[in-house]
């Protein structure tokens, strides 16, 4: 079977469609990305000259974004800085503001690579609130890397951790889900913890990712996995396992054109050959690591670089070169963490997390307000249950409430057989329009063995489709009767009664739409609380029956020892009769009320039941017409 590689290399020898092989080439400049930056660079390269060629600047941009994301992983800094800046401009002009997400992550990650924190972190924050308002989940985890990154270099790596954790948390979701891998992400949240003296966790991270690279062959990633596992395993002392991998990283580095990865990779050669106390070799790679550094722009590792020099020739005695060494390293990063970038990097985080603060209240207001539509919907639901008889109607409440809960154009209720293959559409509303009571043929509308009814019948899954079309395809008959509708997305939200589906709640949308956390919500705490409902109703109604059974008998019994007594004396026949009808309609012109008359009615028929106790000689006495006459009256 082939890869997606040959694939998108056959799709583009067939296709000369411009846009389409735009699309192609951007594709194909992600997918080498993972293993071969210089392919990835000449396909981003056709792909700027296309767009150029026929004036689609959204596709200029993207090839803009791509070359300046690969200059930086050439080393190339200040090339990157350009290309970001045009892709910017061009961002801004079209109003694209996911696109201005993406290249304010690129402007990032250029900028701290040229040393400027603040500026890195401004562009970092703007990435951040734009992707947070687009939902991206991919770009919210990839911007945090980012801050992550940051904080851990600025030295505050309490803030590190909670930008990596978060991050990483966002990352789960999205490799569940089929998303892009990004190492950058659990790369952020490793170095976080190593920078909080937690190696272990750091190293756990980092063996899975190395696993995880080899399997998919992913040599820039995995150079840069083995080089940083490497460095926590240096801080462990396991040295030699340590520069085994450090070298892997560095020839995986050359392979890939990867230059950010060499200057890194002999940085930390020269760190494990500095805690060997072999100084000679430290010297070689740390001196090696400057060159390249200085030729890239790579000035946030030069100074540094300058730091470890000055230390090892200082060790091997050349005072004067350690001495040079450190003059150029405060050179450089005095000017890059002066009181005055201090106090705007703090400016900036105090400025972005009250910002946040105001978003997550935003939110809460929200969410407390979709808590109050769910709890007024499932009160009125509750209400109309004892309210009205009829099911039809308290069906139409629920569908008018769910309308206006989630500002939908379609909402119905569809009750499903025992069997599973027939359904009726017993309430809804299209619009303004209330539906009108129909049968359904399940099985002529969808397939009963598509994931679509398993999910809703047989598993009572809740099914959200953000895109009837793609979801469907153009074959199915039910999406041509929704279609028909003008339903563009939807929710399925099933109510179970004794383990078993008995009704579907259909939820249309007119555009396709992105089903929030609050969505998720309401159509969960609805399918639930319904279906306690209904269930409750269901044993509400056996119930009913159960006791209109128990009563009848009970009533039969009651009469039957009425005949019994009159049966014992004969003379009495229909006495107990007579006694009931007078005392009901007594009862009954005082007001009684007629659940209260069924117990008189009751002790009416039993009022002489004594007699079954007492002696025949006795009862049957002289004097017991008078006790008769007496009785009658009474």
């Amino acid at each position: 079977m082939p890869n997606k590689l040959e694939v998108l290399l056959s799709q583009l020898q067939e296709q000369i469609e411009p846009a389409q092989r735009l699309q192609l080439l951007n594709d194909l400049s992600e997918e080498y990305s993972d293993i071969d930056y210089l392919k990835a660079f000449e396909t981003a390269e056709e792909m700027y000259q296309l767009a150029l060629k026929h004036n689609i600047d959204h596709f200029v941009a993207q090839a803009l974004g791509q070359k300046a994301w690969l200059h930086t992983s050439f080393g190339n800094v200040h090339e990157s800085f350009a290309f970001v800046s045009q892709a910017q401009r061009i961002y801004t002009r079209l109003g694209d503001e996911k696109g201005l997400a993406q290249t304010s992550l690129h402007a990032s990650a250029v900028l701290r690579r040229l040393g400027d924190y603040p500026g890195a972190l401004e562009e970092a924050l703007t990435a951040l609130d734009l992707y947070q308002t687009y939902r991206d989940r991919q770009g919210v985890a990839e911007t945090m890397a980012r801050l992550s990154y940051l904080y851990v270099h600025l030295g505050d790596y309490e803030q590190a951790e909670i930008y990596g954790l978060k991050a990483y948390s966002e990352f789960e979701v999205i490799k569940g889900s089929g998303g892009i891998y990004k190492f950058s992400i659990p790369n952020s949240l490793a170095m976080a913890y190593f920078h909080q003296n937690k190696p272990i966790e750091a190293m756990n991270i980092f063996l899975r990712e190395v696993e995880f690279l080899r399997r998919q062959n992913n040599k820039s990633d995995l150079g840069v996995a083995l080089n940083n596992l490497g460095t926590v395993l240096l801080e462990l002392d396991r040295l030699a396992e340590a520069e085994e991998l450090v070298a892997e990283a560095l020839l995986l580095d050359v392979e890939t054109n990867h230059r950010y990865g060499e200057i890194n990779c002999l940085f930390t050669l020269g760190e494990i050959e500095e805690k060997k106390k072999n100084y000679e070799g430290a010297i070689l790679y740390y001196s090696q690591s400057l060159e390249k550094a200085i030729a890239n722009h790579v000035e946030q590792i030069v100074y540094e670089l300058h730091d470890r020099l000055a230390v090892v020739y200082e060790c091997v005695g050349q005072v004067e070169m350690a001495f040079d060494h450190l003059k150029k390293y405060r050179k450089i990063r005095e000017p890059l963490f002066k009181t005055e970038s201090l106090d705007r990097i703090r400016g900036l985080r105090i400025v972005h997390e009250t910002k946040q603060a105001i978003e997550e209240a935003r939110r809460n207001a929200e969410v407390v307000s979709q808590r109050n539509r769910e709890i007024e919907l499932l009160q009125k639901t509750l209400t109309t249950t004892s309210t009205y008889p009829e099911r039809r109607h308290i069906l139409d409440v629920v569908c008018m409430e769910m309308s206006s809960a989630l500002k939908s154009t379609l909402s119905m209720a569809i009750t499903i057989d025992s069997d599973h293959q027939h359904g009726t559409i017993e309430a809804g509303f299209h619009g303004d329009n209330k539906l009108d009571l129909l049968d359904l043929k399940l099985s002529e509308l969808i397939d009963r063995d598509s994931q679509l009814v398993i999910n809703i019948l047989d598993s009572g899954r809740i099914e959200m489709i953000r895109d009837v079309d793609s979801y469907f395809g153009s074959t199915s008959r039910l999406a041509a009767v929704v279609k028909k509708m003008g339903i563009s997305s939807l929710i399925a939200i099933p109510i179970i009664v004794n383990k078993r589906t008995v009704m579907v709640l259909v939820v249309g949308f007119d555009s396709k739409r992105e089903f929030t956390d609050a969505d998720i919500n309401l159509a969960t705490t609805l399918a639930a609380s319904l279906s306690q409902i209904f269930e409750n109703a269901h044993l509400y109604q056996s119930l009913v029956a159960a006791h209109d059974t128990l009563s009848k008998a009970y009533d039969a019994t009651i009469e039957g020892w009425a005949k019994i007594l009159e049966l014992h004396d004969l003379e009495t026949e229909g006495h107990a009769r007579r006694v009931t009808e007078q005392t009901i309609k007594l009862a009954q012109a005082f007001g009684v009320s007629s659940d209260e008359i069924i117990h008189i009615r009751r002790g009416a028929l039993l009022h002489d039941i004594g007699k079954l106790g007492i002696p025949d000689q006795i009862i049957l006495k002289e004097w017991k017409s008078n006790r008769r006459r007496m009785g009658d009256y009474a």
